[in-house]
């Protein structure tokens, strides 16, 4: 009978001595409170509100700077691998090791089917149903496997020259969403923009409701790479006048912006009205065009502060990192919830359970787990390992945190598994309303 891969990490970590290719001993495992927690919540069954499993990239551990837990240096790499793959990695020879992973990969999709491999691959990360972040439905399965599409392209109707001009990244990125929303054009038997906003702003809607058809159970923004998240109040006249002007000649950076703002809210307002959850990149973008004082999810606070969406169900992916404490005020409104991707591979296990500390204090309620799971180039053996190894780390830090909460007189036992098993599933369900 098959174990449990997340149960086997924690057995293997108690054990005296460290053998090569076993996880390295973690001091938080010996505590008597964490181990009760760990053997009860690890048998829940996740879900994970935030990943992109599907996605492919090569390996390349100098194509760009990544944390310290995501480089090939991370210490629980051997073990995962071994357990997973049956293969003892190479440590001094990565690209071997990639090589190996992918050979043994495919005579497991052979043998089990992609579709297969992924149930196998959740079964082992003792996760239910994954949240995958892609442009198109791809892949998903509706099950296990279930699709929250980019609406970002929806704010690039537009040639966009001076937004693009901002850096290679922005222009790389920027060409990408629109590629994408001539893609849902042609969906929908357009050969490109229509002719006014009125008709745009139709098609925006039109296509909101066939993803939701399609399965997708939330949308997602990541402005906080190309953007502000500052989202003013545009009036539609003001936003018609832009839109025309658009379609002759390429607005100014302000003007782009302002049209953005305009279709920003109503994609909010739409979204609401057919309880469908928007989930917005709330923290930093990515180096080296990085612009903290626009990722700041305070920037979020007028639109999260208005009554016009509180229909809406809104998720900070990320949990507004590095600024917590604040997301977690926000979380305190009915429609926010605080998503805890990638800080997993961010910030180390004691740190990430301080993180959720805060949350707990806060808003317990609307803690969703989530790993951030992506095939990132610096990172050996794909989105597999990736969200193993990630899975591992978030399950430690939410059982750090609580037995930290008990100890200080905080909550009892029984209260701390309760909450648990709401960040692990139950919250998520209430959020989708999933019985």
């Amino acid at each position: 009978m098959r174990k449990l891969f997340l149960s086997l990490f924690l057995l293997s970590s108690l054990c005296t001595g460290q053998a090569i290719g076993q996880e390295p001993l973690t001091p938080w495992r010996k505590d008597p409170i964490f181990r009760r927690l760990a053997a009860a919540l690890d048998k829940v069954q996740a879900i994970d509100m935030h990943t992109h499993l599907l996605a492919r990239r090569e390996f390349n551990p100098s194509g760009r700077r990544a944390p310290l837990l995501n480089r090939s240096s991370h210490p629980w790499l051997p073990f995962t691998i071994k357990k997973r793959f049956g293969i003892t990695a190479q440590t001094d020879d990565w690209p071997a090791t990639v090589a190996a992973i992918a050979a043994q990969r495919s005579e497991m999709v052979k043998r089990l089917g992609e579709h297969g491999y992924w149930v196998n691959h959740l079964d082992d990360a003792a996760t239910e149903i994954a949240l995958v972040n892609q442009y198109t439905h791809e892949g998903i399965d509706n099950k296990r496997l279930r699709w929250v599409p980019h609406a970002t392209p929806l704010l690039y109707p537009l040639a966009a020259d001076h937004l693009m001009a901002r850096s290679p990244s922005h222009k790389a990125d920027i060409t990408e969403a629109q590629e994408n929303l001539q893609t849902s054009f042609r969906e929908t038997d357009l050969n490109s923009a229509p002719a006014d906003l009125l008709g745009y702003v139709r098609f925006v809607d039109a296509t909101l409701r066939r993803w939701q058809r399609q399965g997708a159970v939330g949308i997602k923004f990541w402005d906080a790479y190309l953007r502000t998240l500052r989202i003013a109040d545009v009036p539609e006249s003001q936003a018609v006048i832009l839109y025309t002007k658009g379609l002759r000649t390429a607005l100014s950076r302000e003007e782009y912006l302002a049209l953005q703002d305009y279709l920003w809210r109503h994609i909010l307002h739409e979204a609401g009205k057919i309880n469908l959850p928007v989930h917005i990149h709330s923290s930093l973008g990515v180096p080296p065009f990085l612009r903290t004082l626009e990722s700041d999810v305070r920037n979020l606070e007028d639109v999260l502060a208005d009554p016009k969406f509180f229909q809406t169900p809104i998720v900070l992916i990320h949990g507004g990192a590095p600024w917590y404490e604040i997301a977690a005020y926000l979380g305190m409104k009915p429609n926010v919830w605080i998503d805890i991707s990638s800080l997993g591979f961010i910030r180390p296990v004691p740190e990430f359970a301080a993180i959720l500390r805060t949350y707990f204090i806060l808003a317990p309620e609307k803690v969703l787990y989530g790993t951030d799971a992506s095939a990132y180039p610096t990172f050996p053996g794909g989105a597999d390992v990736h969200h193993l190894i990630v899975s591992r780390a978030t399950r430690d830090a939410l059982y750090l945190a609580l037995s930290g909460l008990i100890r200080d007189g905080v909550i009892d036992e029984r209260r701390a598994l309760d909450m648990g098993r709401g960040v692990l599933r139950e919250n998520a369900r209430r959020l989708h309303g999933w019985k």
